[in-house]
């Protein structure tokens, strides 16, 4: 079931232009798109429902996970603000999206969108290079899964982090998921998560001021260690 605290046509809500470099495919959106809002914990779609409609992110954090028969989950993505996601290849989601913190999103019907890709070349060459790069993402997260140690896990997500944040020097990073989170995220438990992160503490290669935010300390000994080198 869709939670959604407040729905707003886009006409009244003005949608945020796409950052980064100028996408007359992807800025060509905003004009099917409507603004709605999310509660912190909302469900905005379950696996398996219709993929009627997918998402860009203003705002906020969401969760994509699969939970199993018996209660285990496993996180595949964290998207942020200017991500997409409910993007499928077939006519149900293959995941249920949870926002993390409250969150602002910009919804697409997709009759629209496919309607859309069929007129203009370059919306459909924007949404293939945006699933292209999901699939990128999903293989990568696939090796660490497979072929990481744990500690090599908890370093390279946080580096993911700092990446996505622009701070590839270091510097003070937003933590919005729970480490359970990181820990069904990175195929651990969480007493692994926070015993790694103890560690990498202790050795001063990173800072945690607080449950939602890490400060990255010595980003070059963290990339050494990611790639198992340390």
């Amino acid at each position: 079931m869709t939670i959604a605290v407040r729905t707003v046509s886009s006409s009244a809500t003005p949608i945020a232009p796409l950052g980064g470099a100028p996408d007359e495919g992807l800025n060509a959106l905003q004009a099917i798109g409507t603004v709605v809002r999310f509660a912190r914990n909302a469900t905005i779609f379950n696996d398996g429902d219709d993929a009627d409609y997918s998402y860009r992110l203003i705002s906020g954090t969401v969760r994509l996970c699969k939970l199993m028969s018996d209660g285990r989950r496993q996180i595949a993505e964290f998207p942020v603000a200017g991500d997409f996601f409910g993007l499928e290849w077939l006519d149900t989601h293959a995941f249920t999206a949870e926002a993390l913190t409250d969150v602002i999103a910009v919804r697409y019907l997709r009759s629209r969108l496919d309607r859309l890709g069929r007129e203009r070349g370059d919306v459909q060459r924007s949404l293939m290079t945006r699933l292209s790069h999901d699939l990128w993402a999903a293989q990568n997260h696939l090796v660490m899964l497979g072929r990481q140690t744990a500690r090599e896990r908890v370093v390279s997500f946080i580096l993911a982090l700092a990446e996505r944040a622009g701070a590839t020097g270091g510097g003070t990073l937003d933590v919005p998921m729970s480490r359970q989170d990181i820990a069904d995220y990175l195929g651990l438990t969480i007493e692994t998560v926070c015993r790694t992160i103890s560690d990498l503490k202790r050795q001063r290669l990173i800072d945690v001021p607080n449950r939602t935010e890490i400060v990255v300390r010595d980003i070059e000994k963290l990339r050494d260690i990611a790639e198992g080198d340390f």
